[in-house]
């Protein structure tokens, strides 16, 4: 199976992740009552592109039983991922109105389907030699992909309300640094578990070595450093804070295309 192949898969997953982690992020600090409003339009803006180019990129998803992947897994990805779509546009059009209790409901619901969009994409992978299409582990990825990606991206945006409005609570920016650096931890668990199981070795062919290089040097420990930097940081300087934000946003997205395209080239849990 090419790379090229599933280039489209994964460049559609990864766009869900931003979108259902960004979702996750609105959802979570919404509850709180201290998340600006306007953090949740533009971050609700900024999910409703991802999601609207992951549905760009239906047409070009793998349909041949040749590629490697499950065929009837990825139509049943594609058919959910039309409903995600239409409701991660529903929370958008929510977070402009007052009713807190409506914008959690609906972000519930996006969330959930999200997360399950991602699980059909989990069973359609190639399985590893000693795995089930099934195997927990890799069912986990890709959600957890999305609360470090997405997670990454809305606590950037919303370090920026912070420069127009200094005497905002800085709770909301620490505990969205809080959540990507939990979600990159327990995506580090993950690897170390693979590692285990044999999924990734120094035995692999090299640009699979390199991938995973990139995976844990960069989109995981990287990603997690500079997480609990953001988190510490964010009580003395909210700027320096959505700086390091920034590069953290940039690590998750390295880190997520070369685990996505591992995952779905060898079926690793990463």
């Amino acid at each position: 199976m090419s790379t090229l192949a599933t280039l489209p898969l994964v460049l559609c997953v990864i766009m869900i992740e931003l979108a259902i982690g960004g979702a996750f992020l609105m959802w979570y600090l919404d509850r709180t009552a201290s998340a600006p409003t306007g953090f949740l339009k533009l971050t609700a803006f900024v999910n409703a592109g991802a999601i609207a180019f992951a549905g760009i990129l239906i047409p070009t998803i793998p349909r041949d039983p040749k590629v490697g992947l499950d065929v009837t897994a990825l139509a049943a990805f594609t058919q959910v991922l039309v409903i995600v779509i239409v409701l991660v546009f529903a929370q958008l059009v929510v977070s402009f109105t007052p009713w807190r209790a409506l914008r959690e409901a609906v972000g519930i619901i996006t969330i959930l389907a999200g997360m399950f969009d991602l699980v059909l994409a989990a069973v359609a992978r190639p399985t590893t030699p000693s795995g089930s299409p099934f195997d927990v582990f890799a069912l986990l990825a890709l959600p957890l992909g999305a609360l470090a990606l997405g997670g990454a991206d809305a606590a950037m945006l919303l370090g920026h309300w912070y420069l127009v409005t200094p005497k905002l609570s800085t709770g909301p920016l620490q505990r969205a640094a809080l959540v990507l650096a939990v979600a990159v931890g327990l995506q580090l668990g993950l690897v170390l578990v693979s590692i285990a199981r044999g999924e990734l070795s120094l035995n692999m062919e090299t640009a699979f070595v390199i991938a995973a290089g990139l995976r844990i040097g960069v989109g995981l420990l990287m990603t997690l450093a500079v997480a609990l930097a953001a988190w510490w940081t964010a009580r003395m300087n909210t700027q320096a804070s959505t700086g390091l934000l920034y590069v953290g946003l940039a690590c998750a997205i390295a880190g997520e295309v070369s685990a996505r395209v591992l995952f779905f080239l060898t079926g690793a849990a990463v």
